[in-house]
């Protein structure tokens, strides 16, 4: 029981990743955008402490409903990695194959060409030891998109939920009109029942069609 909990608070440290995309803002009615995102977290746990880097990939799919909604949905998948846990009281032990994937599902908003807002829902499970936990959550955000250049946007998203703070900011390189490159920094807290963090560098390519 003991070693479950500990399973479960690892596994929500982790749940925000599922929101490395940049934000698809210029989706028309019938468009669909498809992304993929390699993210690089160093990541700490109240009661762990630091866990390292952990590296994981994003599968991001966006279909326009209409010039103004768009469905947004992702997939993120993690490396696994093994831990020695010493907490008094708690557990004392190891922890093997850590690993996690979450699944975001979520409408996004367009209120101008720079600004949107989102809400959804986001499932993260944990595996580790040959078992596995999840959990489910809502969330509410706001994403900003601003044009530099002919070829170069900026863009910050926001993520809030009742434990969850979430934030990202980046720029994206259009290959052509429909290809783009990202890079980004991810900075994510989770100040729930134990404190813990995600932050780092990630980048990605999507596809528009």
């Amino acid at each position: 029981m003991k070693k479950a909990i500990v399973a479960t608070a690892i596994s929500l440290a982790f749940a925000s990743t599922a929101f490395a995309a940049a934000p698809a803002m210029n989706l028309e009615s019938g468009q669909v955008q498809l992304g993929y995102s390699y993210e690089n977290l160093q990541t700490t746990l109240n009661g762990l402490g630091d866990l390292g880097t952990y590296h994981g990939n994003g599968y991001h799919l966006d279909y326009g409903l209409s010039n103004k909604l768009v469905l947004t949905g992702s997939y993120l998948n993690s490396d696994s990695k093994s831990f020695n846990v010493n907490i008094p009281g708690v557990y004392t032990g190891s922890l093997n194959n850590v690993g996690f994937n979450s699944t975001e599902l979520g409408l996004q908003y367009k209120l101008s060409d720079n600004i949107a807002l989102s809400a959804g829902s986001l499932k993260s499970e944990f595996n580790a030891n040959g078992s596995s936990n999840s959990s489910s959550e809502m969330f509410g955000g706001i994403a900003y998109k601003q044009n530099i250049s002919n070829n170069i946007d900026g863009y910050a998203s926001y993520i809030k939920s009742t434990n969850v703070t979430d934030w990202k900011a980046g720029v994206t390189y259009n290959l052509n009109k429909n290809t783009s490159f990202d890079v980004g920094y991810h900075d994510y807290e989770n100040n729930g029942a134990s404190n813990y963090s995600a932050k780092g560098m990630s980048l990605g390519l999507n596809h528009k069609f």
